[in-house]
């Protein structure tokens, strides 16, 4: 008997929230078998590994396994209601099916938020590494967020993978167990996105360039100074050309969001401040996005950096406005230089689940060179001023607009929380007043007209709860569990290709993983 997987969008697709994954089991038979059920799991893992330093004797310590099953949706597709009505059974608990091909279809829809939190079966799971059996503890730590994308490229230490799994249970407990493994990528629907502001965020970098001497080059003013025998009175403003001082901005729409496989909305601009006559370059300019990548495998952490050129030119000699321009002037550097530049396929957006989190910052290095009035023999100077803003990358799938009115009917008809104003000073008291018996005495009242007490020292309103104005951070599923698939242009996410990692995961394939697989 063998099985296998054919899903109905297979390829490089990438799933997200809402959709139906769907495709057919195929069981092939070369003779009559007693199976019991055929169940098709689609699945969502988050792993990691981190190996602790070294002991104070240099004695190693086991690695940190750390495992979350952040989807876990369960079908069973055979026996259907059909079959159970009919007399294919040999037995109670199975069913024969004859020799040839089987097709049994399947079709689960993907949920927002990671099952984890809510699995209460959560065990510790094991795998087989080059330095024996590895055992990791069950996680005590979960956070409820959208289901995180697709991740690889930290082999043997962090990867997040989604994949449909068939499992043909056979009758016989000496007879193994068909299995088929099918891995799908997952895109998720990003959060809505904030009104626009009209205003920016922005990182600046100031410098003033040295002024040269007038009328000969750098090099030859510095081979006089040194060999000449007399002693000549220092350059002044009247010998000498002054330098520009000038800042840089790196600019983006407030919020600072990019888009995957999108154009980075980036402004770039130089502001003259001061009235010097010469003209600076634009001589390089380089645009990265740097990705950090929080692991943590119980007490372990780590951060991995990652980084992307979106723009890398070089030898450009732009000059950036004119010598008229006055102190104060501002020039945008045209934007044609990374319009049409799109953020690869293969980034992520960003997320946090509850053993890895990605961040982002965008990196711009504008090089700018400055000749002044020397020989042309002379090196002009040349800085590189290197600005950073931290960045959220969403995904590009919008949410549907069926869901976002649905939640927002879902705020309006939230109920309001009652406010506890009790404070463990009232319930100490209460519980010691319960505790009195009846010989003790009662107390005394005050004589006296009644006043206001000043408040106890304290007593504080607990915080509510935060208010969001368009989302909360994570979907509900149950707000979206009519809603239909999401029919908007999907960007193309490519990841790097998963690997089986034998260190970080057993075979999926061969179910040896050490909790639930029956």
């Amino acid at each position: 008997m063998a099985a296998a997987i054919v899903l109905d969008q297979p390829g490089n697709v990438s799933y997200t929230n809402l959709d139906q994954i769907s495709g057919k089991v195929v069981v092939r038979c070369g003779k009559s078998i007693d199976v019991e059920s055929i169940v098709v799991k689609v699945e969502g893992e988050s792993r990691t590994r981190l190996l602790a330093p070294p002991g104070p004797s240099g004695e190693r310590a086991k690695p940190q396994l750390e495992y979350h099953k952040i989807l876990y949706k369960t079908q069973v597709v055979f026996p259907r209601p059909d079959i159970l009505e009919g007399s294919w059974t040999t037995s109670k608990n199975s069913f024969t099916l004859p020799p040839g091909n089987h097709e049994y279809p399947f079709s689960v829809k993907l949920p927002f938020n990671n099952s984890c939190a809510s699995d209460k079966s959560q065990m510790g799971t094991m795998s087989i590494s080059g330095s024996g059996i590895e055992v990791s503890k069950p996680p005590q730590t979960h956070v409820k967020k959208t289901l995180p994308p697709t991740l690889s490229g930290f082999p043997g230490e962090a990867e997040i993978r989604y994949f449909v799994k068939a499992t043909v249970r056979r009758s016989s407990f000496w007879k193994e167990n068909p299995r088929a493994y099918a891995p799908f990528n997952f895109f998720p629907i990003e959060p809505p996105r904030p009104s626009p502001s009209g205003n920016e965020i922005y990182a600046r970098q100031k410098h003033a360039f040295a002024a040269f001497p007038e009328g000969q080059s750098a090099a030859k003013a510095k081979m006089k100074s040194i060999f000449s025998k007399s002693k000549e009175p220092p350059l002044t403003s009247a010998t000498s050309n002054e330098a520009p001082s000038i800042s840089v901005d790196a600019r983006l729409p407030e919020s600072s969001i990019l888009t995957c496989n999108d154009d980075i909305p980036l402004r770039l601009i130089v502001k003259k401040l001061n009235d010097s006559d010469a003209v600076v370059n634009l001589q390089s300019l380089e645009v990265s996005l740097i990705g950090q990548t929080k692991i943590r495998a119980h007490d372990l952490h780590t951060t991995e950096s990652n980084s992307w050129v979106i723009v890398s030119r070089s030898n450009m000699g732009m000059p950036i406005g004119t010598a008229s321009d006055s102190a104060g002037t501002e020039n945008a550097i045209a934007d044609n230089l990374w319009r049409g530049q799109t953020l690869p396929n293969t980034i992520a957006p960003s997320f946090e689940t509850c053993n890895i989190s990605r961040k982002y910052q965008l990196d711009v290095r504008i090089g700018l060179s400055y000749s002044g009035a020397m020989q042309s023999s002379a090196k002009p100077q040349t800085i590189i001023l290197p600005l950073r803003l931290d960045v959220t990358v969403f995904s590009g799938i919008a949410p549907p607009s069926q869901l976002l009115e649905a939640m927002a009917q879902a705020r309006v008809n939230k109920p309001k929380p009652t406010i506890n104003t009790t404070t463990a000073l009232d319930e100490k008291l209460k519980v010691e007043k319960g505790k009195r018996n009846s010989m003790t005495v009662p107390e005394t009242p005050m004589e006296g007209p009644s006043r206001d007490l000043p408040a106890r020292q304290g007593t504080a309103v607990p915080p509510q709860p935060p208010v969001y104005d368009d989302a909360p951070p994570s979907y509900e599923d149950a707000i979206a569990t009519d809603l239909p698939p999401v029919n908007v242009p999907r960007p193309n996410y490519a990841p790097p290709p998963p690997t089986e990692d034998d260190v970080l995961l057993s075979d999926e394939k061969k179910g040896l993983r050490g909790r639930r697989d029956s």
